[in-house]
């Protein structure tokens, strides 16, 4: 079964788009949802599900299933091309010299990316993150929050900040949900992973393609895999109080979506009222978090390069561990090996040398020895005798002949001991 995966991406450049955009998808049978505002014809967001080899989903010639069409790099350079526009998706952008070339002089022309696209007056965080983890929160924000314990984890309320699906979200603070209202474009998301699963209500989206053959097969992918339906999923599992059928009524809404959504999740009343740009609500237990100042910030900088060079020094005391370890195996090894050559050594000694040494051959070897050794030393003295003087090869003859002598006689000895103690 294919793992198809959300991948949000904008289309942006200085004409209307949303038709061309949406009639080259249709053409290509792609599987999208197309987002657009009238009031903005030059920027339209579009949605597509690709596979793990980053292919898109389409609806294959036939009409009759869901296969892998394009790679998303494709599919962005020929709906930059057909556009004449850049199409942005996550960090890939392409077309982007066309951007260079469009005139800027408009103050309220766009000149950011999909998920920061408007800045919102109020937004709600609900994240199971624990107290001691919305830090790195309220750090990315800049500006003071506040805090409040709701069921398994905490509200977070933002008043003036920005749009929070741009902010780096710490793998700690996921999954989260984010229902935000500005002037315009209220939006909710549900950050997990390294996507934000973005809904934003009062644009117009479309289903592509919507050609009835080709929709009949897309529309209940596009539902669950694309739209509300994946959407409703996500913040179900994150608050499994709240009841589907009401979250996904929420977002189908038209117009107050935000304050629906609030109460079908069963969150404080008083949130309806703060994202209209009330008063903060008086939440129980609520706490003011502020962002790290400059020493704060500093000593989570020490307290980090201390856990790091602790986790440094423990790393390598483990490794000198295993490397002294592995010495003393070494040395284990090498003392087994040579109390094995000795006991081979010995048990050869006593099985083999003893006994031979033990038997008749001894004493006839000791007596061919001491023949030797009585020649050896008269040849030796036959220069003293005649009175010549003794020779260099003749003191040899005289060294052999003592030592044929001694081993003879501890051939002998060796013949004789043990029979001397059976005698005695």
């Amino acid at each position: 079964m294919t793992n198809w995966q959300r991948r949000s991406g904008m289309v942006t450049g200085d004409a209307a788009h949303a038709d061309r955009a949406r009639g080259f998808l249709e053409g290509a049978l792609v599987i999208a949802l197309v987002e657009s505002e009238p009031d903005a014809p030059d920027m339209v967001g579009v949605t597509v599900a690709t596979d793990e080899q980053d292919r898109v989903a389409v609806v294959d010639d036939a009409r009759s299933m869901i296969t892998a069409g394009p790679t998303l790099t494709e599919l962005a350079e020929a709906l930059s091309a057909a556009c004449d526009a850049e199409v942005a998706f996550e960090d890939m952008v392409v077309g982007d010299d066309l951007a260079e070339q469009l005139d800027r002089s408009d103050p309220f022309d766009p000149e950011i990316d999909i998920s920061s696209a408007y800045v919102p007056d109020r937004a709600v965080v609900y994240t199971r993150a624990a107290l001691t983890e919305l830090g790195a929160l309220v750090s990315a924000i800049d500006m003071p929050v506040l805090v409040a314990p709701h069921r398994e984890g905490h509200l977070v309320l933002v008043t003036d900040g920005p749009a929070l699906s741009a902010v780096d979200w710490s793998d700690a603070l996921k999954p989260a949900l984010v229902v935000e209202q500005g002037a315009a474009y209220p939006a909710a998301a549900v950050i997990d992973g390294d996507t934000a699963y973005v809904h934003t209500w009062d644009l117009v989206v479309e289903e592509v393609p919507s050609e009835p053959a080709a929709a009949t097969i897309a529309h209940d992918f596009i539902d669950a895999t694309l739209g509300i339906g994946g959407l409703t999923e996500r913040v179900t599992a994150l608050l499994p109080e709240a009841d589907p059928r009401a979250v996904r009524a929420a977002f189908e809404a038209t117009s107050s979506g935000p304050q629906r959504l609030i109460d079908a999740l069963g969150l404080p009343a008083e949130l309806t009222d703060y994202l209209a740009h009330g008063d903060t609500p008086d939440l129980a237990d609520a706490t003011i978090l502020q962002p790290d100042g400059f020493g704060q910030a500093f000593a989570r900088a020490v307290t980090d390069a201390q856990a790091q060079m602790t986790k440094s020094v423990r790393e390598h005391t483990e490794q000198m561990r295993e490397h002294t370890e592995q010495v003393r195996e070494r040395a284990e090894a090498a003392r087994v090996r040579a109390e094995s050559a000795f006991d081979a050594a010995e048990t050869f000694t006593e099985e083999v040398v003893v006994p031979i040494r033990q038997s008749w051959w001894t004493p006839a070897v000791a007596a061919v020895e001491a023949t030797l050794g009585l020649l050896a030393l008269r040849r030796a003295g036959r220069g003293a005798r005649l009175g010549t003087g003794t020779s260099a090869g003749e003191r040899v003859l005289g060294i052999g002949g003592v030592l044929l002598l001694v081993d003879a006689v501890v051939n002998t000895a060796v013949f004789l001991a043990p029979r001397l103690r059976r005698d005695l």
